[in-house]
């Protein structure tokens, strides 16, 4: 898929990253920082949203993924080989762990950090030993 707005080094970079580069600009969205972590009770999911009200968020909780989409106030402007394009969105997909309790997902917004808490399923069936 050769154009004159990619370049070569360009084309390779998004053949490893799933073209997720052309994606970005095709559909006008960014794909935000986030930073999985792992506790015994829990597993915590932050992602990064400046310049983001919670009134313009959307998150929605699949059997296996949770999909962060949000609006920012003002577009983003990047200028590429003398093009512009404008972003006024960001959407983030994670795959979801397995054994997770996804009707107890909690999401909170703070200094521009989404925080999303996503429960283990931590009850299990007890195997009596005979």
């Amino acid at each position: 898929m050769a154009s004159e707005f990619i370049s070569p080094l360009e084309m390779r970079i998004n053949a490893v990253f799933d073209n997720r580069l052309i994606d970005d600009f095709i559909h006008g969205e960014l794909v935000p920082l986030s930073h999985l972590t792992e506790n015994n009770s829990k597993w915590i999911l932050q992602i990064d949203l400046p310049g983001v009200k919670k009134k313009n968020i959307i998150v929605t909780v699949t059997c296996n993924h949770i999909v962060v989409q949000a609006k920012l106030e003002e577009a983003y402007h990047v200028s590429r080989h003398g093009d512009i394009t404008e972003f006024e969105y960001l959407k983030k997909t994670i795959a979801l762990p397995s054994y997770v309790n996804t009707k107890k997902i909690s999401a909170r917004l703070k200094n521009g950090i989404l925080t999303i808490v996503i429960p283990k399923i931590t009850a299990g069936k007890k195997v009596p030993i005979t």
